[in-house]
């Protein structure tokens, strides 16, 4: 593959999540320059989408990929997106993949955005004020494909979205869920319910959720906003500090990916996985797979025995396949 990287200025969109450091660190590990990549702190949203697109059309790179700071990238991420919008039409003013999202149970839309860079100046026009629309970027997004620039989703997974996140933002979210995306209720409390037990992250959503639900007056993508700071929300302490990528690296990120499965409420709302391309599924190696049997007792073993080895007959047939070629 070529590198595609230096051909985008990334701006992180932060409002101090924390995966804020890890995010950019990620990003420079995927070869992106340093004087490529952008932190910005602007709220609420609008702002923050006006300064994105500002400073991509002073960097006047080919591209300028926007990615929320929540948004942690699978390895060849930036690469392989900037390779797919290169072969766009010239007309599509923005492309998009799925992130898997620990609060919808599985991949959705959102938080990554490669946006054309020559439409840029274009886009700007097309946000709104603040308080117009809880859905700001679809917003802008929407605006432009009726001027004639449309947008376009493509079906691969990029990276994670909100794992690891600080209580009191996931609380604001959720708050901001109960507006923004009501219609989704029965799979975020069947996700959230079904996790709560195991995971203090989801008994904060169901918080948030409960709150926004009571809430009547308007919501905005703003993370000042006074309606998000209850005095008392969080029956434990606050995670401390940020994480870096010593601490969750690009292997694990990926690890998480192929390793996850969907909850049963997810997939009976997407059983078509949304398209997306297959992940592939780790596979363990002989010595991971030996030591998984040897667990089992008895004679409950004996089938994984068998499939076992049947594996380890495949895979030296390929490799004679391979070697007779």
């Amino acid at each position: 593959m070529s590198n595609y990287s230096d051909r985008a200025a990334v701006i992180v969109r932060s409002v101090h999540e924390r995966t804020e450091k890890l995010c950019c660190e990620l990003i420079l590990a995927q070869g992106v320059p340093e004087d490529h990549l952008f932190l910005i702190h602007e709220s609420p949203f609008s702002a923050a989408l006006r300064r994105a697109f500002t400073i991509g059309v002073e960097t006047n790179l080919p591209w300028t990929y926007c990615v929320d700071a929540d948004v942690l990238l699978r390895p060849g991420a930036i690469e392989n997106m900037i390779e797919i919008a290169e072969q766009q039409k010239p007309e599509i003013c923005e492309i998009q993949g799925y992130v898997l999202d620990k609060f919808f149970g599985g991949p959705r839309e959102g938080g990554i955005h490669l946006y054309r860079t020559s439409l840029l100046r274009k886009t700007i026009e097309q946000v709104p004020d603040e308080g117009v629309n809880i859905r700001p970027e679809f917003h802008t997004l929407e605006a432009m494909r009726k001027l004639g620039f449309p947008y376009r989703q493509l079906p691969v997974l990029v990276g994670l979205h909100d794992f690891e996140q600080f209580y009191s933002d996931i609380y604001r979210k959720s708050f901001v869920q109960a507006h923004k995306h009501l219609r989704q209720t029965d799979l975020f409390l069947g996700v959230w319910r079904a996790g709560a037990s195991m995971d203090p992250d989801y008994q904060v959503a169901l918080k948030g959720f409960a709150a926004g639900v009571e809430h009547f007056s308007k919501v905005y993508i703003d993370i000042n906003q006074e309606v998000f700071r209850p005095e008392e929300v969080f029956p434990f302490t606050e995670k401390s500090r940020s994480l870096t990528i010593s601490e969750i690296g690009i292997n694990q990120i990926e690890n998480i990916i192929t390793d996850w499965v969907e909850p049963d409420v997810y997939k009976e709302k997407y059983p078509d996985e949304r398209g997306l391309i297959p992940v592939a599924k780790k596979r363990l190696s002989q010595a991971e797979l030996q030591t998984k049997i040897a667990e089992i007792p008895g004679l409950k073993r004996i089938p994984y025995l068998i499939g076992s080895v049947l594996v380890m007959i495949g895979d030296r047939l390929q490799r004679w396949a391979k070697a007779g070629n």
